[in-house]
């Protein structure tokens, strides 16, 4: 039973730094979420004649901005799915099972999120 235990307690820290990564990716994700949303919402407040249509040309830091945000949404959900596959596998799910959970096969999996050594 004291084997057990330590096997027990051991998986456990194991997978303590998979799930930090996880929930600091997560959280990123959900900031570049509300940035997408807060920029959207702040063009929805303004009146027609100040929307940005009529003032982008010559503002270069403005041009494209909503799609540079939903690139840094995109940019943190694959840093999620990342650290999502990291912390299964650390549980001990195989290649197959996590390339089910992701609609692909097990080879497909690995090749996409099996870490560089």
């Amino acid at each position: 039973m004291a084997r057990r235990e330590a096997v027990r307690e051991a998986r456990g820290e194991a997978l303590e730094e998979p799930r930090y990564l996880l929930r600091t990716a997560a959280y990123r994700a959900s900031a570049a979420a509300r940035a997408v949303a807060a920029l959207v919402d702040a063009e929805g407040q303004r009146p027609p004649w100040e929307t940005e249509m009529g003032w982008r040309e010559g503002c270069p830091e403005r041009a494209a901005r909503w799609t540079r945000a939903a690139v840094a949404l995109e940019d943190a959900a694959a840093a999620v799915m990342a650290a999502a596959v990291a912390a299964d596998r650390a549980a001990g799910d195989s290649w197959a099972v996590v390339g089910e959970a992701l609609g692909v096969s097990a080879d497909t999996a690995a090749r996409r999120y099996r870490p560089l050594e």
